[in-house]
């Protein structure tokens, strides 16, 4: 038991310094895509290259390339916190909406062949799921269109 504890203490260690050898003075140097995203139609791409900051954002067919700056550093950021939540926010409903069509499945098989069970407890179980996939999907819903909203005021707002 012992040597089973030494081999994982020791396994833990090597991956640990394996994946924290990372350089600050390799960072800065680094010329490419730093970061990206995208949620229903608005996108973004951001590249370095040398000491300068690049963001390509598009919308639908739009598309505008901008350096960052002091200015716009916060817009910019902004932005992509908007999409990056409009993204996380997209996930939550599809997941929710898929909850839910899974409980009235499950409910529809089980009324068509065993009626039995959906008496008392089984129907407040079953009501009680679909109001909460309801509940988080309109939740997500109302999240999803904010920060759409979002994004959209600080696309036009980068843009002009």
């Amino acid at each position: 038991m012992k040597k089973y504890f030494l081999f994982i203490l020791l396994t833990a260690v090597l991956l640990l310094t394996a994946c924290s050898t990372g350089d600050k003075e390799k960072a800065e140097g680094y010329s490419g895509v730093i970061g990206s995203g995208a949620a229903m139609g608005y996108q973004y791409i951001v590249v370095k290259e040398g000491e300068t900051i690049s963001w390509d954002l598009r919308y639908k067919r739009e598309h505008i390339l901008l350096e960052e700056n002091s200015e716009n550093e916060k817009d910019l950021e902004k932005f992509m916190n908007s999409v990056n939540n409009s993204q996380l926010e997209l996930a939550t409903l599809v997941i929710a909406l898929s909850y839910l069509l899974v409980v009235v499945i499950i409910t529809s098989i089980l009324y068509k062949k065993k009626r039995e069970l959906l008496k008392g407890i089984s129907i407040m179980t079953i009501v009680l799921a679909s109001s909460l996939a309801c509940y988080f999907a309109f939740e997500a819903a109302i999240k999803l269109s904010r920060f759409l909203h979002d994004a959209k005021y600080y696309y036009y707002l980068l843009v002009s």
